[in-house]
């Protein structure tokens, strides 16, 4: 729990919209279909005709109001709670959706990382799926699991919404901010990969896990297109022979100065980057 507040902590402080504890809100992104949190936290739901589907529970306390949110909307029982991806500060107090009946699910990759690297805060998931694609149905509700591989933690999952045209991403995609401090259990050669893939799937609106519940698609575009620029500045220093640790702190890319953590977190970015251009990690 200390680590995943140290994170929220560090967010909230370069990021103009997220603050320490926001005011959650439920908005609704399409008929059934709705983000639930505030600033640092937001999770996914859908409410189908046989029950509800939530995406994601952050922390005991979050899941406890995430629920208060869906029980203001439907007395429907809780069906399942899905999993994004492996790390703590996504998936902590499961408990309270389990109580309620719900099934856990994650990507087969998450569970096993979870099996290893257990935590008093995350509840074990109770059924997987594995591969690249799987179809969960409800009622008359339906979410694909798409899973693209290597890119940010294990089992990364994003959730597409086929008949509200919408996915729901965890971290690949936060709009308007570049990458997370040093882009810990970021892979971002496969980051570019999954998001030029995630591009062809079929939506028009993105929801988030961070800074806002939802945006347009070309939220995806931008995130790729900050990556690419960056590696691109970099490889431009490698050519022109600028000293190999100097780099970070010389690559600027001012057309994402006003992004949220640009001055703090672009030469920890171009650290990673670098790394993986010069190492391969």
């Amino acid at each position: 729990m200390l680590a995943a507040m140290a994170i929220f902590l560090a967010l909230a402080a370069f990021s103009p919209v997220a603050s320490a504890r926001a005011a959650y809100t439920t908005t609704r992104v399409a008929p059934g279909l709705y983000s639930f949190g505030g600033g640092l936290a937001f999770n996914a739901f859908m409410i189908t005709d046989e029950g509800v589907i939530v995406m994601d529970s952050f922390d005991k306390d979050f899941a406890k109001e995430s629920l208060e949110a869906i029980r203001r909307l439907t007395d429907k029982p809780i069906r399942y709670l899905i999993y994004s991806h492996n790390h703590y500060d996504h998936i902590g107090g499961g408990e309270v959706f389990k109580a309620e009946g719900a099934t856990i699910l994650s990507h087969e990759a998450t569970a096993q990382w979870l099996k290893r690297h257990p935590s008093a805060e995350v509840v074990m998931p109770d059924q997987t799926w594995s591969g690249a694609k799987s179809e969960l149905k409800l009622g008359r509700g339906a979410i694909n699991l798409v899973y693209f591989g290597a890119n940010h933690g294990e089992g990364m999952t994003v959730f597409q919404f086929p008949n509200e045209r919408a996915i729901y991403t965890v971290d690949l995609v936060v709009p308007h901010r570049v990458g997370f401090a040093y882009m810990p259990d970021f892979s971002p050669r496969e980051w570019e990969r999954t998001l030029a893939e995630m591009d062809a799937l079929d939506f028009e609106q993105v929801m988030y896990a961070h800074n806002a519940p939802v945006g347009p698609r070309s939220s995806v575009a931008d995130q790729l297109r900050y990556l690419r620029d960056l590696r691109a500045a970099i490889e431009t220093e490698l050519k022109k022979g600028t000293p190999f640790m100097q780099i970070p702190d010389t690559v600027k890319l001012p057309q994402y100065a006003t992004w949220d953590g640009y001055a703090q977190w672009l030469p920890m970015n171009a650290w990673r980057v670098l790394l993986e251009i010069a190492m391969g990690v």
